[in-house]
């Protein structure tokens, strides 16, 4: 089991929408750990924080609960459904091979983009923090500039590292890569899905903006879902979670 440490409210939303959100990785709490990185990228990059730390963290209750008041859920690592997305044709997005991942067809390619991640084996997007103090350099390495272009490397590479002073939370992280896209109005587009997608290969030398913060998955383990209350709860709140859902333990 992994655990996650929020408030009542978003385990009421998680509940009744069966979906775990992605936020983007600069929306996230520690924006020292983008240093190094393309500015660019740090906004198609999207990240749930879990931790494996099965033993309570009483600055992850403060830090993520209000008035530690909030809840610790706790779900198998293998959480989210698994989708088959058939092959496509080249004249659509030139993939040749079936696989299976948490994203359907149409989640995979939507209006605003395209999540970039192939999903090869299970759980293959979820990540280990590595806590180096030198990962702006790591970052670094990543890129390099090719006339008016920043070329990535590997954009995997990303969103895996954070300075040693967060050791504390002994994170990991279900990571998603995104292209974002142009507008289908842009006059680069002309109403085109195929120059769309085409542009999508160039994101950073048409200065692409990411139009969407977050990004939500389905989730298909909410029955072996563990809810531990916070250590400052009160009893009311203890009556709203079971209202939510009879899985108080």
């Amino acid at each position: 089991m992994i655990h996650h440490y929020t408030s009542i409210h978003n385990l009421a939303l998680i509940l009744k929408s069966k979906k775990v959100r992605f936020n983007r990785l600069d929306r996230m709490d520690d924006t020292t750990e983008l240093n190094g990185m393309a500015q660019f990228f740090s906004t198609c990059i999207f990240g749930s924080s879990w931790t494996e730390d099965s033993e309570e963290s009483i600055p992850l209750w403060k830090m993520y609960t209000p008035n530690m008041q909030g809840v610790r859920i706790s779900l198998p690592v293998d959480m989210f459904q698994k989708k088959q997305v058939q092959a496509f044709t080249e004249e659509n997005y030139g993939l040749t091979k079936d696989y299976i991942g948490p994203l359907s067809k149409e989640e995979t390619f939507t209006d605003d983009y395209i999540v970039t991640n192939v999903f090869v084996t299970p759980n293959s997007f979820y990540n280990k923090i590595i806590y180096n103090n030198e990962y702006p350099e790591l970052y670094k390495q990543q890129f390099e500039a090719n006339n008016q272009e920043i070329i990535i490397k590997n954009i995997h590479k990303l969103g895996i590292y954070k300075h040693k002073r967060w050791t504390f939370q002994n994170e990991s992280r279900f990571l998603l890569y995104t292209n974002p896209l142009l507008p289908l109005s842009h006059p680069l587009v002309n109403g085109s899905k195929f120059q769309q997608m085409q542009l999508a290969s160039y994101p950073s030398r048409n200065n692409i903006p990411n139009r969407v913060s977050y990004i939500d998955l389905d989730e298909k383990e909410l029955n072996k879902i563990i809810v531990t209350i916070g250590p400052l709860s009160t009893y009311a709140d203890e009556i709203v979670i079971i209202l939510n859902k009879g899985i108080l333990k």
